[in-house]
């Protein structure tokens, strides 16, 4: 059976999650960034309810959660091409779709609901895996 469906959107969702991993490397950037860090104290600056803060908190924090969003990422990546081999040849459609429903799940409770899509389509694809059935033949020997 061939399973080309399920191929096309675990590779659809993998990309997605290569846009994660691209938008947790500008958060990274943005840490470094000077010019970041300038604008954001002028925010505090003119706005009173940020008076007291620490600006270089936030951008730790900016840079921490774009290494979050890269990992998480990298991870479901990582397991979505680990289900396509799994796939490949039909040997262990099962274990892919189970694989490919806990890394949808997961990953949206991870990144808070920002990888939505790519999660529905990797849950899209699981549940395709686990439905679909070899179709039967006919033995007239029997």
């Amino acid at each position: 059976m061939k399973r080309t469906g399920e191929f096309v959107l675990t590779i659809i969702g993998a990309c997605f999650f290569v846009f994660l991993t691209l938008f947790g490397i500008m958060f990274v950037g943005l840490g470094d960034n000077n010019e970041f860090t300038q604008e954001m104290e002028s925010i505090a600056a003119e706005d009173p309810a940020l008076e007291g803060v620490d600006m270089g908190i936030i951008t730790d924090m900016v840079t921490s959660g774009g290494w979050y969003f890269i990992i998480v990422s990298i991870l479901a990546i990582i397991l979505g091409i680990v289900s396509l081999f799994l796939l490949k040849g039909n040997k262990h459609p099962k274990a892919a779709g189970i694989l490919l429903i806990v890394v949808a799940v997961l990953s949206t409770l991870a990144t808070f609901l920002i990888s939505i899509i790519a999660s529905i389509l990797y849950l899209i694809a699981g549940i395709l895996c686990l439905v679909r059935k070899e179709k039967e033949t006919f033995n007239p020997e029997f």
